[in-house]
């Protein structure tokens, strides 16, 4: 994967690249801070962006045992959000990727991902390790939401059927 260089508003320059096992702590700690999927955080599967000092982005690509891949726990920092970070980060994670692929978002956020060729599907549609993902992310995020007085988002499973080209916007 070529390393790519961006500036960021208010940052150090940053740099995409796969992570490294010194960064498996800064990536959990990222992902916990976003209440985000705490299962499967192995470092190898990662893409980050980092300034030097510190992992400001994150997304991984889990393999399943059945040999189905997902995209998971996008996060990027607070200060480091709205300049295109998440996008370049999943451009960097697809970048090699031909085959399906599928996700799971909020479905308020779903037509943002269309760009990477992922469309909405149902969930009986998509493989059984994304589809046991859906359903724990729904009841744990549910009720996290009930016990903080917040409506639940509604999530939804995208597929991505194969190679698409990346581009920035």
């Amino acid at each position: 994967m070529p390393f790519e260089h961006i500036t960021l508003a208010g940052l150090a320059p940053v740099r995409i690249r796969e992570a490294t096992e010194y960064d498996q702590r800064e990536i959990e700690a990222l992902v916990h801070s976003e209440r985000l999927n705490p299962n499967d955080l192995d470092w190898r599967r990662f893409v980050v962006a980092g300034d030097g000092v510190r992992i400001v982005g994150a997304v991984q690509l889990r393999r399943h045992a059945d040999g189905s891949r997902e995209l998971g726990s996008l996060v990027v920092h607070p200060q480091a959000r709205g300049q295109g970070l998440a996008a370049r980060l999943i451009d960097a994670l697809l970048a090699k990727e031909e085959g399906r692929v599928w996700m799971i978002t909020n479905g308020k956020c779903a037509a943002r991902y269309a760009r990477w060729g992922f469309v909405p599907i149902e969930p009986r549609a998509a493989p059984a390790p994304v589809r046991r993902n859906h359903r724990i992310g729904r009841l744990v995020g549910g009720l996290l939401s009930l016990l903080q007085g917040r409506r639940p988002a509604r999530l939804v499973i995208l597929e991505r059927a194969g190679a698409v080209p990346m581009f920035h916007s």
